[in-house]
């Protein structure tokens, strides 16, 4: 009986965040995307003319903007997913 005491109801999924706060998360998931994308640009315009040894101990320890990039659109991606199929089905059952 316990073990069910946090569980998350079926309802759970259909909640909408806040508007401004979900605007805002955006806005700052978007701006963090753009500054990855820059370094990403600068990064392989750098691998031009180098070995695979030269790049494997050039990026050592460096921050992956591609892996960033893509992290960025998944969660923009589906937060936005989730909060127009919120708004659609409340709007269709209220």
């Amino acid at each position: 009986m316990l073990t069910n005491l946090y569980k998350k109801t079926w309802i759970a999924g259909l909640t909408t965040t806040n508007f401004d706060a979900h605007s805002q998360t955006n806005h700052e998931v978007v701006a963090s995307m753009a500054r990855h994308s820059r370094s990403y640009n600068l990064r392989v315009r750098e691998e031009e003319g180098k070995t695979l040894e030269e790049l494997l101990v050039a990026n050592v320890g460096k921050v992956d903007p591609k892996r960033h990039l893509e992290h960025g659109v998944e969660d923009v991606m589906a937060a936005n997913i989730l909060q127009v199929l919120g708004i659609m089905l409340t709007a269709l059952v209220f």
